[in-house]
């Protein structure tokens, strides 16, 4: 038998002959000799002209597509971003103390009226004659006490709160260096006086008489003591002032205005709330009529306060109308009555620019007939809530 390999046909191009190789153990018979077929790689089917032409088309639409995409969708997102600022960061909270809250300061604090009566020693300072406080003594306030003790028995709602009033602004006979007719007590004595009420609870009045001395000029020299001391409040006579230069104290009568006294007003009013001092008093001192409904309402010889309805009410300063009139004869005490009644009861209800009353006796010469009695003081209408005591 021949075992060479048969000649090459050309039917069996494309087909590759596997040699399997022989083994002893095998069969030559038992083998499958005909030849296995491989499929060769097919060649790529050649794409026509007009397809790649679609497929070009659709890929464009489909970037195109794409970008009409991100213009609508993204450019308004990076657009709201540009806008929108970025969020602040919150600082990490600290436990801390809360602060107080500083309290806006109330004048009516520690104010001595309407809740205190008032019960002052008069006096120009080591001038006897004119009143018990003339002197800062252990034997002086001893006195003080006991008068105040008689008013605070009658009407303990109001209890007494002590002091003196005290001329510092001294009216004199004579012109003396600044042509003013008067002078001021030295800054030695009324300190010692301040010192004496801040150590034995009194009040001090600092009482200007005034003279022919511009009156705020004479005023703005003693405010810084009631700007100081919550216990200093101011007294003002216009019996002894002459704002328009035209007489001499102790000699010729004198005549004021409203406009005179309203400027003292609106500087002690805005005291407190400056300061931080309670609510300070000025007590006015009234010897003589008012001149409202007189025909020449600033003859001195008539009245002594022309224009008393024009009077500043100011709700910051506590006013005080004193009835300031000397008795010593006979009928003194139903002339005083009469004068409480109209100077403070008629014009308070008439003009309602001030709320308080006052009213001064006079230890030596009203007792030569009889001295008004506390009860007596007090059944005055309204009571008078600031009561001094002069010699």
């Amino acid at each position: 038998m021949d075992y060479s390999p048969p000649p090459e046909n050309s039917s069996l191009l494309g087909t590759q002959v596997q040699n399997i190789p022989l083994t002893p153990s095998q069969d030559i018979t038992s083998l499958d000799t005909q030849p296995q077929r491989i499929p060769l790689p097919q060649k790529p089917r050649r794409v026509s002209r007009n397809t790649r032409r679609h497929l070009a088309i659709v890929l464009l639409l489909s970037i195109s597509l794409l970008i009409v995409v991100s213009a609508t969708i993204i450019v308004p997102v990076l657009k709201t971003r540009s806008v929108v600022p970025n969020p602040t960061l919150t600082p990490r909270a600290v436990a801390t103390s809360t602060p107080t809250p500083t309290p806006i300061f109330d004048p009516d604090q520690g104010a001595v009226l309407p809740t205190h009566r008032v019960v002052a020693f008069y006096a120009v300072p080591f001038a006897e004659p004119t009143g018990p406080g003339y002197e800062p003594t252990d034997t002086m306030l001893a006195a003080l006490r006991q008068q105040g003790a008689a008013y605070e028995q009658l009407d303990p709602k109001h209890p007494v709160q002590l002091g003196i009033d005290l001329v510092v602004s001294v009216p004199d006979g004579f012109p003396g260096p600044q042509n003013s007719y008067s002078h001021h007590v030295d800054a030695g004595t009324i300190q010692s006086y301040i010192d004496f009420c801040s150590k034995n609870d009194l009040l001090l009045f600092l009482d200007l008489n005034f003279g022919l001395s511009p009156i705020m000029d004479e005023v703005k020299f003693f405010l810084p003591y009631l700007e100081k001391y919550a216990f200093v409040h101011m007294a003002i006579d216009p019996e002894w002032m002459f704002p328009r230069r035209n007489g001499i104290p102790g000699v010729n009568l004198s005549n004021v205005r409203a406009s005179d006294l309203n400027p003292i007003i609106e500087a002690i009013a805005e005291i407190p709330m400056q300061f931080h001092v309670p609510r300070k008093i000025l007590i006015i001192h009234q010897y003589r009529p008012d001149g409202d409904g007189l025909k020449d309402p600033s003859d001195p010889g008539q009245a002594e306060i022309a224009d008393k309805r024009n009077l500043l009410f100011d709700p910051r300063v506590n006013v005080v109308i004193h009835v300031d009139s000397v008795g010593g004869y006979s009928g003194d005490i139903q002339d005083k009555r009469f004068q409480y009644s109209e100077w403070v009861q008629q014009d308070m209800k008439k003009y309602s620019n001030f709320l308080y009353g006052g009213f001064k006796l006079f230890y030596q010469h009203e007792a030569k007939i009889r001295l008004m009695t506390p009860k007596e003081v007090l059944s005055l209408d309204p009571p008078p809530m600031v009561v001094t005591y002069g010699n």
